[in-house]
């Protein structure tokens, strides 16, 4: 294990030599990996067309090394799940690199034969969304196999009958490591094969193998590991592929403060597949124990991306104490490439059992459901030249615009980069309570004055300009 740790540390320290620098975000297209692929030493990297996606899109199989023991990767299976594609392009320069770990390269291409399937998805990349184009989840498509994308990362896995096999997909970013304030940065999982969650000699070693993961990237992100949740799915790839003889691990890459592109996360992925490449050559993983596999501790819905505590509040009357607890959701805008942000009221009352990525204790503020201005503006240009924070100062936190031709509602997009809401033609009245999956623009008070607003889930300071407010959006 030592000498492990030690090997995972260099790669750590190593890592930004190898990191494929066109790649800069989550919300790449199958189309920004072709020349990257095209590029590959082809004296280190056979790339094998396996098939092609609905819409067309070629899916690939890249291989290296010569070794006895097959290990089989595939990535993004769910389109809006790119975080270990990103670092399996690192690893490809990984081994291209001359002048690092050469002696360790040598021998570990000697000892196995390591494939990649990068993009399963590519239509589902495209748009950036989880099912492919026929809005089916490839992941439950293991056994009927309707879909050519099924098929194709099916057939493949017959062919190859690697001895390991990595499942690699995205989480919710809101898991915790337990019962903790810890993101689950990286959750893993040795599939079950029944639902009686049967430990055969080919799930033990699966076992096993993440359980020495769990050991080194806890140097790195301790706390931060959580065990993905072993209920048997029939449907799935990586329950029948363990079931099937190939030792499997599932990892699922999760939330890390201040990193929405997924790019320290990308670097843990990174480590957790080259050091298993050196256990496996190694059989270093046969070391260990199960019951370190069993402490692992399990994915908890317990995060929530905004909590502001101890607020007063009142409705209908009656002034109470509550949390309030606000979450954000990334909208694809056009084809998928731009995103903006939707916000909705995730909890209030009593929080105190969650966690916030952004957590504030709010004692002797008052939160205030935010109101609209009365002004009906006639165009976006004259919203534009608003005072935002004199409107903000009075408990304001969207504008009304009018529909007018020149504008043409139906051609207005779902979002602005205003840093307020824009409702058209509208004539609801202000709400008096707060709605349980309903908007997330309120106004914090202290002593009758504003200190602070939400607008679209996002905190901003009044009194001293700071905060962002990514977008708000435009209500139709």
């Amino acid at each position: 294990m030592a000498q492990d740790l030690d090997f995972a540390n260099r790669l750590y320290y190593d890592y930004e030599n190898f990191k494929e620098k066109s790649i800069t975000h989550k919300r790449f297209k199958h189309s920004d990996l072709l020349p990257i692929i095209e590029k590959l030493n082809k004296n280190i990297f056979r790339v094998k067309k396996a098939g092609e996606s609905a819409e067309g899109r070629d899916i690939f199989l890249i291989t290296i090394g010569s070794g006895e023991k097959k290990i089989f990767l595939w990535s993004q299976m769910h389109g809006d799940e790119p975080t270990a594609t990103m670092a399996i392009f690192d690893i490809f320069n990984f081994f291209s690199d001359n002048s690092r770990f050469s002696d360790f390269k040598k021998k570990l291409l000697e000892s196995v034969t390591i494939y990649f399937m990068p993009m399963v998805n590519p239509d589902g990349a495209e748009i950036y969304q989880r099912r492919n184009i026929f809005s089916v989840d490839l992941n439950r498509d293991a056994v009927r196999q309707q879909m050519p994308e099924a098929r194709i990362l099916k057939n493949t896995f017959d062919s190859l009958k690697a001895e390991f096999g990595f499942n690699l997909h995205d989480q919710s970013t809101r898991y915790s490591a337990g019962n903790s304030f810890k993101s689950a940065a990286l959750s893993f999982l040795a599939p079950s094969i029944n639902s009686e969650k049967t430990i055969d000699n080919v799930r033990e070693k699966a076992m096993k193998l993440t359980a020495e993961l769990f050991g080194i990237l806890s140097c790195f992100i301790p706390g931060h590991i959580a065990k993905y949740s072993d209920d048997f799915e029939p449907r799935a790839f990586g329950d029948n592929f363990q079931k099937w003889g190939t030792s499997t691990i599932l990892i699922e890459s999760g939330g890390w403060k201040d990193d929405p592109e997924k790019q320290f996360i990308r670097k843990l992925n990174f480590i957790a597949l080259v050091s298993s490449f050196k256990s496996i050559s190694e059989k270093n993983y046969s070391d260990e124990s199960l019951e370190t596999y069993e402490s692992i501790p399990n994915n908890e819905e317990l995060l929530i991306d905004l909590i502001i505590r101890n607020l007063k509040f009142k409705s209908k009357g009656t002034e109470f104490l509550l949390d309030l607890g606000i979450n954000r959701e990334e909208m694809n805008a056009d084809t998928g490439e731009n995103f903006y942000y939707s916000s909705y009221v995730e909890d209030a009352g009593d929080l105190s059992v969650f966690f916030g990525y952004e957590d504030y204790d709010f004692s002797g503020f008052e939160l205030v459901i935010g109101r609209k201005y009365e002004k009906v503006f006639d165009s976006l240009s004259q919203i534009e030249k608003i005072n935002f924070t004199e409107l903000y100062n009075q408990g304001f936190t969207a504008v009304q615009l009018k529909a007018v031709k020149t504008i043409g509602e139906n051609s207005l997009p779902e979002y602005s980069n205003f840093p307020i809401n824009i409702l058209i033609n509208d004539k609801t009245d202000v709400k008096e309570n707060i709605e349980i999956e309903g908007p997330a623009d309120f106004v914090i008070k202290k002593d009758g004055k504003v200190k602070y607003v939400i607008i679209n889930g996002f905190l901003y300071n009044v009194e001293n300009s700071t905060g962002d407010i990514k977008n708000g959006l435009i209500i139709k």
